[in-house]
């Protein structure tokens, strides 16, 4: 589209502010770009790399070329730039100096669902714009229509060893996260997101356990795949480094916004906050922005005049007036028939802590792009600069009043913007403000401005947001995330941790690979013994549970209830908890199942003839169903838990023990007491039926990301496979009791 006429805005419900200067801008260079007529910039935004002749400007667009040119002259940067993908440019690059040189690489992903049928994907390119490595995204072969391009930008952070890494959804089912030295794919990855991810994710550190989580909003349409149900509506997900899900909040609108994240919740608490899409009619979820906490659970959610595919902004706006606290800034789109009408958007200032509107301004045009912020002069609060179809502008902070609109350049015109604006500190003292859009000929433009610095001001300062997703490494953290160490590590989130844990059957704990000891029953009188454990994925901790359905909640576990002291036909044999952390399920041996919190009741095989007891439950990913295995590896399915097959009929060496599922195809394993293994539209990674043991195999746990599992024996002893690692383990310790199970991630 092209660049619509420039108008004043409207205001509403401003805080008053003192007299202060309005913003001065000076216009220093613009670029008409050659070769990109009729697929221009359009929903790229610009980010700051170091290349050679010093800081430039990157930006791609629909014809698929990256675009490098210097920060304060808008000359080519050398070497072979524009670089050149095979597919159009809507997200964003990263940048990131590999190997401790000075000068940056370059990440992007190639693919837009504006041509969905032109493959894209990951790509790296060196300082010098050549090609440095280039990764596919491959679909489950079960897909009949593959859409392998990335339109999400590449975030970029350490999410395991030493990095740097880059993570990123695509088009498609697919996560993946990558080195980024060579875009190999990491361990635990890809993740199967089950529908389109246009959402950047945000990478920050939540818990302050010194470990980067992945955050990221995703589409979902209606569909049953790899063991899980999923409803129309969307996604905001928290992964851990490896793959693993540590929470999700659905929503009945797609997330196609890109996720902030930051300590703007009451008392500093950390959480993420992002907008929603457009895709289905009538959702109730449409023009909101949601806040959640660490934990996946909603704190806010304030609905605004527009649709709120912009993503926000965390930005200190009111300065002292609230204490420097960072608030956030969104901008809507009114949209007819889902295309942005003329002269139609806003921009607001949130409330952090509550979402409540601090102030709304109308602009001319509509708001794709995340707004930026600067303290342009010195007034101690942030500026929001907002680029829209119809024109760029600045807004004051604290009231939203409209203080400039930025002229457009004689020899071009007006252009329309659907990205972001970039601020940095340019070489020669001075705020640049650089817009990168489309002119009404739909060619490709590049601009910049140029700001006197106020003393003491920095374009990257504390309070600032100043591009798309924050930073150069488009990591959309804007900091107050917890310090290490400094959350209780049993209120954490058990599945941000990797390890596992061991349990005798007199409850006590031992604690391998990062998960925290939270408690034990070890030294206490018991009724009946321990059985087995669950861990609380999105809560923190576990529960253990007794012969005589007694439970025992530890860490963040919540207590809903057991069957301590109520009358059993059978003894209690295991425990699962449901995906969320806040229920579970325990089972007898004669598979009469009892439901705690939010685990829903499914069936059981209670008042059926069995041929052999049952040892296990195991839920669906989904927590809508359950399966149960018998000794005699008889599987019984309900809700919707797949039946994959058994071992029922099969003569076996020794009875089976333990059951574990496949998250990668919502298949299963069974564990038997020699440690032979048995797959169910599951990978077979190996099993130790034909190594001598010192002691029978109790239990199985498999990894998030399918790639493995792990088993452990009554003395014990840990046995890994696959991309289980081995952690350690109490083989050859003595116990006061034998080990009975295990759990992990």
């Amino acid at each position: 589209m092209g660049a619509g006429g420039l108008a004043m805005a409207t205001v509403e419900a401003g805080p008053a502010g003192a007299e202060r200067p309005a913003p001065v801008a000076t216009f220093t260079w613009a670029d008409a770009l050659a070769g990109d007529h009729g697929a221009p910039i359009a929903e790229a935004s610009p980010t700051v790399a170091e290349l050679e002749g010093g800081p430039s400007v990157v930006v791609g667009d629909r014809s698929g070329n990256l675009w490098a040119e210097n920060l304060l002259t808008g000359t080519a940067v050398p070497g072979q730039w524009p670089a050149q993908t095979d597919a159009p440019i809507d997200g964003t690059a990263s940048v990131d100096p590999l190997g401790g040189s000075g000068l940056d690489t370059v990440f992007i992903g190639a693919g837009s669902a504006v041509d969905a049928g032109v493959n894209g994907g990951y790509e790296a390119f060196s300082p010098d714009g050549t090609a440095l490595w280039s990764t596919d995204v491959h679909d489950p072969g079960t897909d009949q229509q593959p859409a392998q391009g990335v339109q999400a930008s590449l975030a970029l952070g350490t999410l395991q060893g030493s990095g740097p890494d880059v993570v990123a959804g695509s088009l498609d089912q697919e996560e993946y996260a990558l080195d980024a030295t060579d875009g190999s794919v990491l361990t635990g990855w890809p993740f199967f997101t089950s529908d389109s991810v246009f959402s950047t994710a945000a990478l920050a550190d939540l818990y302050g356990t010194g470990q980067t989580e992945v955050v990221e909003g995703g589409d979902q349409s209606t569909g049953f795949a790899n063991g899980q149900q999923y409803t129309d509506g969307g996604h905001l997900r928290i992964f851990n480094g490896r793959g693993g899900l540590i929470c999700h909040l659905d929503t009945n609108q797609t997330v196609y916004s890109s996720p902030a994240v930051g300590g703007f919740l009451p008392g500093g608490a950390t959480g993420a906050v992002f907008g929603t899409g457009s895709f289905f009619t009538g959702a109730s979820d449409t023009d909101t922005v949601k806040a959640v906490g660490s934990d996946c659970r909603p704190a806010w959610s304030t609905t605004l005049d527009g649709l709120t595919l912009s993503s926000p902004a965390l930005a200190n706006v009111l300065g002292p007036l609230d204490g420097g606290a960072l608030d956030v800034v969104e901008g809507t789109v009114k949209s007819v028939d889902g295309a942005c009408a003329p002269g139609q958007g806003s921009v607001y200032a949130l409330s952090g802590t509550t979402g409540s509107v601090l102030w709304r301004t109308s602009v001319p045009g509509c708001v794709y792009g995340s707004p930026v912020t600067a303290d342009l002069t010195g007034a101690g609060y942030q500026d929001v600069i907002v680029t829209t179809t119809g024109g760029q502008f600045v807004l004051d902070g604290e009231t939203g009043q409209l203080v400039l609109t930025f002229p457009p350049p004689a020899a071009i015109g007006a252009i329309g913007t659907q990205g972001s604006a970039l601020v940095t500190n340019d070489p020669n003292g001075t705020i640049g403000v650089t817009f990168a859009g489309y002119d009404g000929d739909n060619d490709g433009v590049i601009e910049h401005f140029e700001f006197p610095t106020p003393p003491g001001v920095s374009a990257s300062e504390a309070g600032a947001w100043p591009m798309f997703h924050h930073d150069p490494q488009l990591t959309g953290d804007a900091g107050g995330t917890p310090a290490p160490g400094s959350v209780a590590p049993c209120t954490i989130p058990a599945a941000a941790f990797g390890g596992y844990d061991l349990v005798a059957a007199d409850g006590g704990i031992f604690s391998f690979g990062g998960q925290p000891f939270c408690g034990s029953t070890g030294g206490t009188a018991l009724t009946a013994p321990i059985v087995g454990m669950a861990m609380a994925p999105g809560t923190g901790g576990y529960w253990l549970v007794a012969a005589d359905g007694g439970v025992f909640a530890y860490g963040g576990a919540g207590y809903y209830g057991s069957m301590g002291g109520q009358p059993l036909n059978q003894p209690i044999v295991g425990m699962a908890a449901t995906p969320d952390g806040r229920g579970y399920w325990l089972v007898a041996a004669d598979g009469g199942i009892f439901s705690f919190g939010d685990a829903g009741y499914y069936g059981s095989t209670g008042g059926r003839h069995l041929n052999k007891p049952i040892i296990a439950i195991a839920a669906t990913a989904d927590g809508l169903g359950y399966r149960l295995v018998g000794a005699d590896g008889g599987i019984f399915s309900f809700g919707d838990a797949q039946y994959f097959g058994s071992a029922g009929s099969l003569k076996l060496n020794q009875p089976v023990v333990g059951m574990a599922i496949d998250q990668a195809t919502g298949g299963y394993w069974l564990v038997a007491a020699d440690g032979g293994v048995f797959s169910f539209n599951a990978p077979f990674y190996g099993s130790a039926g034909n190594v001598h043991l010192a002691a029978p195999v109790v239990g199985v746990q498999a990894t998030a990301d399918g790639g493995g599992y792990r088993f452990v024996a009554a003395d014990g002893g840990v046995f890994s496979f696959g991309d289980a690692g081995f952690l350690g383990s109490m083989g050859s310790q003595p116990l006061n009791q034998p080990i009975v199970g295990m759990g992990g991630f």
